[in-house]
């Protein structure tokens, strides 16, 4: 059995070190956002705590494999470890590359979908209650055409308190029953360009990761499969030396050796 160049090995090692705190680091996060206070209505939170704990738990297993594998020149760990890295190759370009692939339709759906949506006031309250804090955060009102995706009933996290001039426009609106209102300022901009370019924004970071990962997953994939071949290559031994000298050996020195 030959054995690894150590300059590869602990390249190898240390890489694996590097991405098995990385998966410490998730698995802390995980655990952070659970001990986080959540209603039942909240099973998004504990869906993206769940999908945490399983990426920060395979990638610190994944990646102690690699190491351990790597530094005992053991054949059995580096062939785990080369299929887990086959596997999450294929696992990450089969989400990537359909993403990237169908990116501009979502976008054109999800725009059409929020365009379905207005008057905003007939919606859901869960709804409502989502609107007006990212209103109050963003600064803006309505998805896209501003106050009027509102209806009537305009609600105050439209409310521009900005100093200038181009970020609020004065409305007027009526009460419930009809009855006149003092003229108030909202924001100008809608929601819904805010909306689709942090969409964009998520998309392109999302596909960076995948494909970043990915790219990672396959040098690891190359870089175990060169160290199974290695190790599992026979060790060649020296070539015989054999002496050309013209003069043929003492008898004497013969006789003493025998």
């Amino acid at each position: 059995m030959a054995s690894l160049n150590p300059c590869f090995k602990k390249t190898f090692v240390f890489f694996n070190i590097l991405f098995a705190i990385f998966g410490l680091v998730i698995l802390g996060l995980a655990i952070v956002g659970h001990l986080q206070p959540y209603d039942d209505q909240d099973s998004h939170k504990f869906t993206g705590v769940i999908v945490l704990v399983i990426f920060g738990s395979v990638t610190f297993i994944v990646a102690v494999l690699g190491a351990y594998g790597a530094h005992k020149e053991n054949k059995n760990v580096l062939i785990a470890f080369f299929v887990l890295m086959c596997a999450g190759s294929i696992i990450l370009l089969r989400i990537a590359i359909p993403m990237a692939i169908n990116r501009d339709e979502v976008m054109s759906v999800t725009r059409q979908e929020l365009e379905k949506l207005p008057p905003l006031d007939h919606t859901s309250s869960d709804f409502k209650k989502t609107m007006d804090f990212v209103q109050e955060q963003i600064k803006c009102c309505g998805l896209f055409k501003g106050y009027q995706d509102w209806g009537s009933n305009v609600p105050d996290s439209c409310n521009c308190q900005s100093t200038e001039v181009d970020e609020c426009q004065e409305i007027t609106t009526y009460g419930y029953l009809g009855e006149y209102l003092k003229p108030r300022m909202v924001y100008t901009q809608p929601c819904g360009f805010i909306f689709m370019e942090y969409l964009d924004m998520i998309f392109a970071v999302t596909l960076g990761l995948l494909f970043g990962f990915a790219a990672l997953a396959i040098l690891g994939t190359v870089m175990s499969l060169a160290m199974i071949l290695r190790i599992t290559s026979p060790t060649v031994s020296p070539p015989a030396v054999f002496s050309l000298s013209p003069h043929p050996p003492k008898y004497s020195e013969l006789i003493q050796t025998a």
